[in-house]
C-alpha cells in the first residue's frame, strides 16, 4: 500500500500526509505509531509526509502485528491541525482519534 501513497495524486490508497492507527491487542484501545513505538496519545502520532516514511510505518505496523502487539494497523489520511494534532480526514477515524462520541467530558477523550 505504501508504494501507492502519493502526495496529491489520485491513486488507490490514502493520500499523504498519513498516520498509522491500530488497536492494542491486550486492551483494545486505539494506538498511534510514533518513532519510539505505540502511543495512546494522538498528538504523539508520527506524521508521514513522504512515501518512504509511510512505507516504514507500514513495515512497523506489520511487525507489531506479527509480534502480537497490535491488531489491524493501517494508514489514516490526516490534515495538520492546531496544537500539533493531526486531524483525521474521515469521520470514522476522527471518532477513533477523539474517543467515544458520548459524554466527551469523561474518559480518555477528556485528556486529549
Amino acid at each position: 500500500m505504501a508504494t501507492e501513497v502519493k502526495a496529491g495524486a489520485k491513486t488507490k490508497g490514502p493520500k499523504l500526509p498519513v498516520i498509522m492507527s491500530a488497536n492494542d491487542l491486550l486492551d483494545g484501545e486505539v494506538v498511534f505509531l510514533t518513532r519510539e513505538g505505540w502511543s495512546f496519545d494522538p498528538k504523539a502520532a508520527l506524521v508521514a509526509n513522504d512515501a518512504e516514511t509511510a512505507a516504514w510505518m507500514e513495515e512497523e505496523g506489520k511487525a507489531a502485528f506479527r509480534a502480537n502487539r497490535v491488531v489491524d494497523p493501517y494508514l489514516v489520511e490526516v490534515t495538520p491541525g492546531e496544537n500539533g494534532l493531526p486531524v483525521a480526514n474521515h469521520f470514522r477515524e476522527a471518532i477513533r482519534q477523539n474517543g467515544p462520541s458520548i459524554l466527551p467530558q469523561y474518559g480518555k477523550q477528556a485528556d486529549f
